[in-house]
């Protein structure tokens, strides 16, 4: 093959999928009237459309990319990743339907907007949209580097990793800020469908490269003969008490339980974000949240990911040529056109991703935070166009950081999912647990979040710039930080509860609770499973992601007296996933359809009618706290100079 030919189809393929989008695009703005359905499409998404988008955020970019690599480096030690369908189908079971009914009843259409109607809460409103800026510039934007790297390797240098970063930054402004809301859920159909196709044919040409099923497993267990690489294929400790990365653990022997279980409620961060939460309160019906979390997420993506993801994993497990990268420079070379075509899937996928976060983000920033505080007489064509500028900055943004800044941006990633999942306590505070209170909600998150700061480098990089060491590094015992945030979430919202009124609720609060308590109060069926629905999630989780993990490591192994037999030929943790993700599958459809979690039957929600309020001039007010803003702002940047300058950083 010729290197013209090798270098040719990528440029030709991304310039028909731009075309493609810029057409979706353009339609979803014509389909818009005015400026109604910018931000959330009007809520009228197809059920199917918001299911299928939303398995493909939840996928992204970093299956494929960190997924497949943390196989091939560490084996099968961390079996969570294997089962993370059904851990990402499980919030939405919890949350999708109720969080649709308060939005549907109150007319709103964003996980900020339902803390302030039911907290009534600013710190709640911009933890929401921190975390959209999170995913933004720093979990989606680590993808776009890695496929940035890639598109420089598959054109031998005829795009460069700027150009690619550039381009990938066009085009996510493109898919987002032209047709908004609507546009990512009509391409965002497209983009899945080309990410799942692309992950199964990388999959197959893996498998195609290490001669089969068979032959992979073969290798596999040549691989597990070798001295030292049973940490690889087991799980060998509930815990290690260690000090963390970075201070006495290592990486090689930090996959224990507890780390299994750990990584898992992180993975359950996701669907607590609020960029799946504007997927969900932009759909029309709730019809479609029970199909889509237990046969499209944790049914066909579940399957994905403990096949095709599991498959590409190995064959790099078994030859350092078949990891991730090398596997597609294979490609490349062998089938210029397919490799290219391939590329276009996985960056798809990551596209959806950093649309939807950079969209969310600026929506946050500007509806959320800089019209209700700084200037309350925006018209609605005016938030429109500022959110389209800030999509613009925000997508400026996290291209420089991908170019000038890869570890900012990476002590920034590894941030977005542990403290989405501290966003639990007051979802729960919501959906279920009415007596959260807003006071406990918003200590709880707080303490959270410090303590994942806490517990990751950006916390303790930016305590010994200032000349601070804690004591421990990176995920300390072996416990990821989105564990370590919950704990002290947890105890300071049990404490907080326990000390504060539980009566004192807004109006709106108060209405929820009603909608709850009448239109969704559980039948005498449902209330007679409860026991057995906990009992049930316990104990998959049990087995599944927790403790249980240890009698994974011998299920299917037969100890011969010459030679360690598999029987069922592969990996005994890759079958105990095997057999997780088929228990958790039913799992998911127990809640969802017999415990009336996410199902629904049909009932008009009228339009709730908020009491009468008087409303204030509050120009001068906002002048002020924009002023103060301002020099607030000039002051650290300042002091940060200063700081820099003084410690010679």
């Amino acid at each position: 093959m010729t290197g013209i030919a090798q270098t040719v189809w990528l440029p030709l393929f991304a310039l028909f999928y731009v075309m493609v989008m810029l057409y979706w695009a353009r339609r979803a703005t014509l389909e818009s009237v005015g400026d109604s359905g910018f931000f959330s499409a009007g809520h009228s998404l197809p059920p199917w459309i918001s299911a299928i988008v939303i398995a493909g955020a939840s996928l992204t970019g970093w299956f494929v990319l960190g997924g497949t690599q943390a196989i091939s480096e560490s084996g099968f030690s961390l079996p969570t990743l294997l089962v993370a369908g059904i851990l990402l189908a499980l919030p939405g079971v919890l949350f999708f339907k109720r969080f649709w009914f308060v939005a549907e009843r109150l007319r709103v259409s964003s996980q900020a907007d339902v803390f302030r109607v039911y907290f009534g809460s600013s710190f709640l409103i911009s933890i929401s949209v921190a975390v959209a800026i999170l995913f933004a510039v720093g979990f989606s934007s680590l993808q776009v580097r890695v496929l940035s790297q890639l598109a420089e390797t598959m054109t031998g240098g005829v795009i460069s990793q700027l150009a690619a970063s550039v381009l990938f930054g066009f085009v996510i402004f493109a898919g987002a800020g032209i047709g908004g809301m609507r546009s990512i859920g009509y391409f965002g159909f497209v983009q899945t469908v080309l990410v799942f196709s692309a992950i199964a044919a990388l999959a197959v040409f893996a498998l195609v490269f290490t001669g089969g099923f068979e032959a992979l497993n073969v290798r596999l267990h040549e691989v597990a003969m070798a001295p030292g690489a049973s940490t690889r294929f087991n799980v060998e400790k509930v815990i290690e008490f260690t000090s963390g990365l970075g201070r006495g653990g290592e990486l090689g022997s930090s996959h224990t339980s507890l780390a299994n279980l750990s990584l898992a409620f992180a993975i359950m961060g996701f669907q607590a974000s609020p960029l799946v939460f504007k997927l969900v309160l932009s759909t029309r019906s709730p019809k479609g949240i029970a199909a889509g979390q237990t046969w499209v997420i944790a049914g066909f993506l579940g399957g994905l990911i403990v096949f095709a993801i599991a498959l590409t994993g190995a064959a790099g497990m078994v030859d350092r040529n078949l990891a991730i990268g090398p596997l597609f420079e294979r490609l490349h070379e062998s089938s210029p056109w397919f490799a290219a075509w391939i590329f276009i899937g996985i960056a798809a996928g990551v596209q959806l991703l950093a649309g939807l976060s950079i969209f969310t983000a600026a929506e946050g920033l500007v509806r959320h935070i800089y019209k209700p505080y700084f200037r309350s007489n925006l018209t609605k064509h005016g938030t429109v166009t500022l959110t389209r500028i800030a999509i613009a900055v925000l997508a400026a943004l996290a291209m420089v950081m991908e170019n000038i800044a890869p570890v900012t941006l990476s002590a920034l990633g590894s941030l977005a999912l542990p403290i989405a999942f501290q966003l639990w306590t007051p979802m729960l505070g919501v959906a279920w647990l009415g007596w959260i209170t807003r006071q406990a909600a918003v200590t709880g998150v707080g303490f959270g979040v410090a303590g994942v700061i806490l517990t990751e480098p950006l916390g303790y990089h930016v305590l010994s710039f200032f000349g601070l060491e804690l004591p421990w590094g990176r995920w300390p015992w072996t416990i990821h930080s989105a564990l370590w945030g919950m704990a002290a979430n947890l105890a300071a919202v049990l404490i907080i509860s326990a000390i504060t009124d539980r009566g004192v609720k807004t109006p709106e609060a108060s209405e929820i609770r009603k909608i709850f308590s009448d239109s969704l109060a559980a039948g005498p069926q449902v209330r007679a499973l409860r026991s057995t629905a906990w009992s049930i999630a316990i104990a998959w989780f049990f087995l599944a992601v927790g403790p249980g993990l240890i009698f994974g490591n011998h299920a299917f192994v037969e100890q011969g007296a010459e030679k360690t037999v598999w029987l069922l030929g592969m990996p005994s943790l890759w079958a105990w996933s095997l057999a997780a993700w088929v228990s958790g599958l039913g799992v998911v459809w127990f809640l969802a359809y017999k415990m009336e979690m996410a199902s629904t039957g049909s009932f008009e929600i009228p339009p709730y009618e908020p009491p009468l309020r008087l409303k204030r001039d509050q120009s001068a007010a906002e002048r002020e706290r924009l002023r103060i803003l301002v020099i607030t702002g000039a002051i650290i940047f300042v002091l940060a100079v200063l700081t820099a300058f003084s410690f010679g950083r």
